[in-house]
């Protein structure tokens, strides 16, 4: 009995070498899919573009919670100072704003840092303890010598037998459906 679309997650194959799962993807984004994902042992320089990754908002809000960070320190700094606790010493300014740069720095990373680590769990899904890709017989990482390429059925041209064929003349070493 052949799994129907529904229950599928989509179709995995598996290549030898980074070229080949390169050239793969090249291929299947020209043919106008666009939710590929890849698996590898190791990092493989320009995979993302192929793939289609877009660029991420995270360091525009890692700056912009930074600088909350730094400017919300300052301004209770300033408010204690100059309106909370207002003591003269030895004649003094209230507000000596040098001194108040250490905090601010401080706070800079604090912010920046949080929302660059929270944004990342986010923004990856994070901590996901299944994929249905540990579903697929032929994906294993233990031997770390397969580069596998992941076409999601809910893609708008996802179509079984087509993309069989399509990744079968890439000369892909199997293609397995991925269950959910």
């Amino acid at each position: 009995m052949k799994p129907s679309e529904t229950e599928t997650h989509g179709l995995i194959a598996a290549f030898a070498t980074p070229e080949a799962l390169m050239k793969a993807a090249g291929r299947a984004r020209e043919r106008g899919f666009t939710r590929l994902d890849a698996f590898t042992p190791y990092p493989v320089e320009g995979l993302v573009e192929k793939l289609g990754g877009g660029t991420s908002r995270l360091p525009v809000y890692t700056f912009i919670s930074g600088a909350i960070g730094f400017f919300g320190i300052l301004a209770l700094q300033f408010y204690s100072v100059l309106i909370a606790y207002p003591i003269d010493v030895g004649g003094r300014p209230l507000a000596s704003w040098p001194a108040f740069l250490v905090p601010g720095f401080e706070c800079t990373i604090l912010g920046a840092a949080f929302t660059a680590f929270f944004g990342m769990l986010v923004g990856n899904r994070l901590p996901r303890l299944y994929h249905p890709v540990f579903n697929a017989q032929s994906f294993s990482f233990a031997g770390g010598d397969r580069f596998y390429l992941l076409i999601a059925s809910d893609d708008p041209r996802y179509d079984r037998t087509k993309l069989r064929r399509m990744l079968h003349r890439l000369d892909a070493l199997a293609i397995e459906e991925v269950l959910e």
